[in-house]
C-alpha cells in the first residue's frame, strides 16, 4: 500500500508533467521569431511616417535653414533675368518647396511650376508703369518663361539629388517589403500562440524584448542622423532639428509598443489570480 508521501510525490510528479506539456514546444525560438517581426515592423513604420514620409520631410525642410538654401539657387536664376529676389513670398517658396519634396519623393526629376511667380512679377511692373500712365506689353513672355524655368530646375536637378531621388525609391521599397512580410507573419504568428493557448505568455516576452531593442535602435538612428549632417555644415541645423523630430515621433511609436505590452503582463497576472480562485 502507498503511503501518503509517495501519493503526494506522484500528484506532484504528475503536475509538472501536465505544466510542461501545456508549455509550447521551442517557445524561446518562437519569443526570438516574434521579437525579430515586431522589431522590423516598428522600423518599417517609423521610417515610413518620417524619412520616408513627404509630409514630415517637407515640414523639417520649411522650417529651417535648407529652405533659404534651395531658394537661394532660384532667387540667384532669377536675378540674372533681371527678377527681383523679393518677387517670391515665404507662402510662394514654400510651395516650390513641397513641389520639390513630393517630385523627389516620387522618383521624378525636379520641375517647378514658376509661372504663379513670373506672373505676379508681370503684375507687379505693369501696376507700377500705370502709376506714370505707362502702359507695358508682356514683360516676360511664355518664351522666356519657360527659359527660366528650365535653367532653375537644372541647377536644381544635381547629381547629388539624383542619387537620393533613387536612394529614397529603392529605400521605400525595402521598407513596404518589410512592413507586409513581418506583418504576415506575425499574424501567423498569433493565430498560432490563439490556438495553442500561449498567446499573453509568449508575446508578452515578445513585446518586453521589441521594447528594449526599439527604444535603443531609435538613439542609435537619431545619433547617426546628427553624425552625417556633422559632415555638412552648412545643413547642421537642419540635421540637428531632422534628428529631434524623428527621435520624438519615433518614441510615440515606441510608447504605443510599451502599452501593448504593458497590458499583456497584466493580463497574465490577472489570469493567473483568476485561475487560483
Amino acid at each position: 500500500m502507498e503511503t501518503r508521501s509517495e501519493v503526494r510525490r506522484k500528484q506532484n510528479q504528475q503536475e509538472v508533467t501536465n505544466k510542461n506539456q501545456e508549455r509550447p514546444r521551442h517557445h524561446p525560438i518562437f519569443i526570438i521569431w516574434g521579437t525579430l517581426l515586431v522589431v522590423l515592423l516598428m522600423v518599417a513604420i517609423t521610417f515610413n511616417q518620417t524619412l520616408l514620409s513627404t509630409h514630415f520631410v517637407d515640414y523639417e525642410i520649411t522650417h529651417t535653414n535648407l529652405s533659404s538654401t534651395i531658394m537661394d539657387t532660384v532667387d540667384n536664376n532669377l536675378s540674372q533675368y533681371g527678377i527681383s529676389t523679393s518677387a517670391i513670398s515665404d507662402k510662394e517658396a514654400n510651395k516650390l518647396i513641397t513641389q520639390a519634396v513630393n517630385q523627389v519623393y516620387s522618383g521624378q526629376e525636379i520641375e517647378l511650376n514658376l509661372q504663379p511667380v513670373l506672373a505676379g512679377v508681370n503684375q507687379s511692373a505693369s501696376q507700377a508703369a500705370e502709376q506714370y500712365g505707362v502702359e507695358l506689353p508682356n514683360s516676360i513672355t511664355s518664351g522666356v518663361s519657360n527659359e527660366i524655368s528650365g535653367a532653375v530646375n537644372s541647377q536644381l536637378n544635381t547629381p547629388e539629388v539624383k542619387q537620393i531621388t533613387n536612394a529614397i525609391s529603392i529605400a521605400k521599397i525595402i521598407d513596404h517589403l518589410l512592413m507586409v512580410i513581418s506583418l504576415i507573419g506575425l499574424v501567423v504568428m498569433v493565430l498560432i500562440a490563439a490556438l495553442r493557448k500561449f498567446f499573453s505568455r509568449s508575446f508578452s516576452w515578445i513585446g518586453l524584448w521589441s521594447v528594449i531593442i526599439v527604444y535603443a535602435l531609435v538613439n542609435i538612428f537619431s545619433q547617426l542622423i546628427i553624425q552625417i549632417g556633422n559632415q555638412y555644415p552648412d545643413y547642421s541645423s537642419f540635421t540637428a532639428q531632422l534628428s529631434t523630430d524623428f527621435h520624438t515621433q519615433a518614441l510615440n511609436y515606441w510608447l504605443f509598443l510599451l502599452v501593448l505590452t504593458l497590458l499583456l503582463f497584466i493580463w497574465r497576472i490577472v489570469s493567473r489570480v483568476l485561475k487560483r480562485r
